[in-house]
């Protein structure tokens, strides 16, 4: 018995009865999993996504909490065994690249108070449908065991491309881009016979003494081995009276390269990538667009349907939530990174390690802490600091402080 059937068991009495009529929608797997371009487009997108950090918070008027509970670590390590936060990141995002839709299924404690795992599941077919008292349903076959299973829609985690034309479900690229990849694929098929014909003999033997077609073509083959070979680096055939060698001049024909790259960047724009993300050879500027026009809308996507699935309408109401959040000064220079992060820390906005980590040093102990500079003042008490006054008129104890500490050390000094 496998995890569905051993945690649905309960559910299973009551989904035998579901009322079949109605509405509904279908779903297939797509049939892109096998291109190499959209791979690749999939790689570098889930990549970047799988670098996003859950986070379960509380804002409420007293500010915000960052929790560390069981949800919290749980989001954070290992949402379920077999998947760590970044391998269930990445597929969430390459189902999404692929088919427009993906999925992962909630196990809930049996008193439904707790979160037990998180599955992302791939699908050979899914329905999502409406039973006759307004519940939402979905069916599937896990690709896993080939088995069918049905579960309320509330418990599952469900991610959307392209939604814009069914209710449920977001429309699957595999008829938008299905022209462009059989051109590109005919263009690839095109170079390869332009490389395959390039390689070939261009030339003929003539004999001119009568000869069976077998003992020609062996003729043929000596004449092949012996000076149209790697070895032959001389690049000069010896031959008498019994046969002439005729060379055939053809123009090699060029490699539709401008037409290839025009197909695949059309397949890029309709992913929101260009070739400088694919091959990671862009700079903070490039990677900042990138992320806002195709990884930020993902970002958004999983914190909205984590925050609405996971905690009840009570709970949402407390300010409880999860956002995913970025390092977006991962991809700056050092110099930038510095830079920045100078000014974060002089504001107190990040902590002694968190520096360190943008510099990419190590670590210490007991640095994390915020520290902040001095040197800013309310905008309302500007005169009263220069004057060295308090909002009573009197003088700054600060100031008359820091006077005797430099009449000490000229003292010492003395």
């Amino acid at each position: 018995m496998n995890i569905f059937q051993r945690f649905f068991s309960g559910l299973k009495k009551k989904t035998v009865q579901i009322f079949f009529g109605g509405r509904s929608e279908y779903g297939t797997s797509g049939s892109l999993r096998d291109s190499a371009i959209i791979g690749g487009i999939a790689n570098a997108i889930a990549s970047n996504v799988a670098k996003l950090s859950p986070q379960v918070i509380r804002k409420d008027s007293k500010g915000t909490v960052v929790k560390n509970d069981k949800l919290s670590r749980l989001l954070n390590i290992r949402p379920c065994p077999e998947c760590s936060t970044y391998d269930f990141l990445y597929r969430m995002a390459a189902d999404l690249v692929f088919t427009s839709n993906a999925f992962a299924v909630i196990f809930w404690s049996d008193d439904y108070t707790e979160v037990e795992r998180i599955q992302p599941i791939s699908v050979g077919s899914h329905r999502i449908f409406e039973d006759e008292d307004g519940n939402v349903w979905f069916r599937f076959i896990w690709s896993y065991d080939n088995n069918e299973y049905t579960v309320p829609y509330q418990f599952v985690i469900h991610l959307k491309a392209r939604y814009n034309e069914k209710r449920f479900l977001g429309t699957p690229p595999d008829y938008d881009l299905g022209g462009t990849l059989d051109l590109l694929n005919t263009t690839y098929q095109g170079i390869k016979n332009v490389v395959k014909n390039s390689a070939s003999l261009r030339g003929y033997l003539k004999y001119n003494n009568f000869i069976d077609d077998k003992e020609l073509q062996q003729k043929v083959n000596d004449f092949k081995s012996a000076y149209l070979s790697a070895e032959n680096e001389g690049g000069i055939a010896g031959i008498d009276n019994e046969f002439e060698f005729h060379e055939i001049n053809q123009e090699a024909k060029s490699v539709p390269t401008s037409q290839a790259e025009f197909f695949r960047s059309d397949i890029y724009r309709y992913y929101g990538i260009n070739e400088k993300i694919l091959t990671g050879n862009y700079n903070a500027e490039e990677w900042n667009s990138f992320f806002e026009s195709t990884i930020e809308p993902i970002a958004v996507q999983l914190s909205l349907e984590f925050t609405y699935k996971l905690f009840t309408e009570r709970e949402r109401g407390f300010g409880n939530s999860v956002i995913f959040t970025p390092n977006r000064l991962q991809y700056a220079s050092l110099t930038s990174r510095a830079s920045i992060g100078q000014t974060l820390f002089d504001r107190g906005v990040i902590t002694i390690n968190e520096y360190r980590e943008l510099l990419y040093m190590p670590q210490i102990e007991d640095g994390d802490v915020r520290q902040i500079s001095l040197n800013y003042v309310n905008t309302n008490n500007q005169s009263l600091y220069q004057v060295g006054r308090n909002e009573d008129g009197g003088a700054d104890k600060s100031e008359a402080n820091d006077k005797t500490r430099r009449e000490n050390n000229n003292a010492k000094i003395e």
